[in-house]
């Protein structure tokens, strides 16, 4: 997977976001000025336009969210082959030179090019506050200042890499606790999303449709069995699906991987899940 940059981002963003409005805009129009038979109603438009609008970030944040979490597992392997290459006392700068040298995944090609700017007389700083800037996760900026303090402290590097190695290992692997232990949660989020959808099933094909059959067999007398339109219950449970599809993806993402981002795709998954439920059993 590659890098995706902010600048990516925004771009996806207001492209999917124009597609989508452009979308919707000209179903409606269709629907309601030209009055061209449609085969969605004005909500479901509303929603495939939804779709079209989030559906490319949530791809380009899944892409870009599996890149830095790649690049972080990386790093501590980075760090070590970095005091390996200080262990022949040769300098911090020609020692990662040396070390950009191996194959390191997704950051291969930020440490190389950290390398490169080093070799065209760059300051060491500077491209390590790029190299954070880029990878932009909190172990890759952790990384950063330590590097840079241990260049502006001098002497033997060695021992101070092996430390900061091993320390980077330790906050990888917190990390990786940290998901695997919220995955439950995320999980609990879905199976609260599927039983609401379940229950809305059994409503409106047991209890009101046979509430409405009732209704049809004593008359409109209203009383107890004066449940209303059952279309437009349909449809105020199709929205409640919906907006709980939406919010409940993006609670999963900050909770799952701390970022409402990451949701998106949580989002996309629920709330197409109940469209369809809703478009072809409902």
């Amino acid at each position: 997977m590659s890098r995706v940059s902010k600048k990516d981002t925004k771009i996806v963003w207001g492209v999917s976001a124009g597609i989508g409005a452009a979308l919707l805009g000209t179903a409606l129009a269709s629907q309601y000025i030209f009055t061209v038979p449609m085969i969605f109603e004005s909500d479901q438009l509303f929603f495939i336009a939804l779709i079209v609008g989030i559906f490319p970030s949530a791809l380009l944040n899944f892409i870009g969210a599996r890149w830095k979490m790649t690049a972080d597992k990386n790093i501590p392997e980075f760090l070590r082959e970095l005091a390996e290459a200080g262990r022949t006392g040769v300098t911090l700068t020609r020692a990662i030179d040396i070390a950009s040298k191996r194959k390191y995944g997704a950051l291969s090609s930020e440490l190389e090019r950290v390398a490169v700017k080093l070799s065209w007389g760059g300051n060491l700083e500077d491209a390590l506050s790029d190299f954070a800037e880029r990878v932009d996760t909190r172990l890759a900026r952790r990384t950063a200042v330590l590097i840079t303090e241990i260049n502006r402290s001098g002497g033997e590097i060695k021992d101070v890499l092996e430390i900061v190695s091993r320390h980077a290992a330790e906050l990888e692997t917190i990390e990786e606790e940290r998901r695997s232990q919220l995955k439950m949660y995320v999980a609990i989020i879905y199976v609260a999303f599927f039983v609401f959808l379940f229950i809305d099933f059994l409503l409106l094909k047991t209890f009101f449709s046979k509430m409405a059959s009732l209704k049809e067999m004593t008359g409109e007398v209203g009383g107890l069995f004066a449940i209303g339109d059952i279309a437009g219950i349909q449809r105020m449970m199709f929205h409640m699906c919906i907006v709980e599809g939406l919010f409940g993806g993006l609670v999963a993402g900050k909770m799952g991987e701390d970022a409402l981002g990451a949701g998106l795709k949580h989002s996309v998954i629920l709330m197409s899940t109940g469209f369809l439920v809703f478009f072809f059993f409902i």
